[in-house]
């Protein structure tokens, strides 16, 4: 429907308010004829569950929309989790999460020109853990909605995130002037709609793609556990014995998502990250 005609069929005399806001809140959205139709529903959630009635339900009714919402993105990117595991390159414009070690991050955030802060939509739906909500790092913001930060704070809001021990994951794409487009999400495997889609799909080193390994140093290693505290996948053990100096921990490869938080926890640095496969989108972070 044309703008006039929503007016006319809602009794509406403003010209532009009620539309825009609506648009804003993704009820809506712009056709390239000028006219308007129901936005997706997902997107409509997306911005309910952040920003409006979502604290308002039972418990029972925000479990059975997060069930919807985790089919609806499984079956979104079946084909692609599909296609990566079979060893298949992705096309540059379809965003893939993959996980960025902090200096990655620095690197990444040197190449982009606008930030916005979001609540994580994931931690807020599930409401899995008790870590920060106020972490998501997008790139864009066509609706206007995000809070619009400098390079300089979104960097301390990833360095705190990663103290705090969450992971960082980079979805990212690339737009039709060739510019890099998506977000960098602080993510916990509590809540995480990626790793809960790793889970349904048997996908644990694609989604998000593991590109690191963690190899323990053990010279310098004091035994104090911290990584295996902080590792959020049970990669890491230590078989401490009562009496006895603390040993080394150990790290299983299988288990290892190489996303770093054991890196940047360890005191001694006696973690480093080896590289097993390049970035999705390497050229960006050269």
């Amino acid at each position: 429907m044309t703008a006039g005609e929503i007016r006319q069929k809602l009794g509406i005399e403003s010209r532009g308010s009620f539309l825009e806001r609506a648009w804003r809140r993704g009820v809506v959205r712009r056709l390239d004829d000028g006219r308007f139709a129901p936005a997706d529903f997902h997107v409509r959630f997306e911005s309910w569950a952040l920003f409006e009635g979502w604290q308002d339900l039972p418990d029972e009714i925000k479990d059975r929309l997060n069930g919807w919402e985790m089919d609806y993105y499984t079956e979104r990117h079946r084909g692609t989790v599909a296609s990566l595991k079979a060893g298949q390159p992705r096309p540059s414009n379809d965003a893939c999460p993959e996980y960025l070690l902090l200096e990655e991050v620095g690197r990444l955030f040197a190449r982009i020109e606008h930030f916005y802060l979001w609540p994580c939509n994931c931690r807020a739906m599930v409401r899995g853990c008790t870590q920060p909500q106020l972490t998501c790092i997008r790139f864009s913001n066509a609706r206007g909605i995000g809070w619009e930060i400098s390079r300089e704070r979104a960097l301390s809001i990833v360095k705190e995130a990663n103290r705090q021990g969450l992971m960082q994951s980079a979805e990212l794409a690339v737009d039709s002037q060739g510019r890099l487009d998506g977000a960098l999400c602080n993510c916990c495997n509590d809540c995480c709609f990626p790793h809960q889609l790793a889970r349904v799909l048997d996908a644990e080193k694609i989604w998000p793609l593991s590109r690191y390994l963690a190899k323990l140093s053990p010279e310098p290693c004091n035994g104090c556990g911290r990584c295996v505290r902080r590792c959020p996948f049970g990669a890491i053990s230590q078989a401490k014995k009562k009496g006895m100096p603390p040993p080394p921990p150990v790290i299983e490869a299988n288990l290892c998502r190489g996303c770093g938080v054991c890196a940047t926890g360890c005191p001694q640095e006696a973690i480093c990250m080896e590289t097993i496969r390049e970035s999705l989108l390497e050229t960006y972070y050269t």
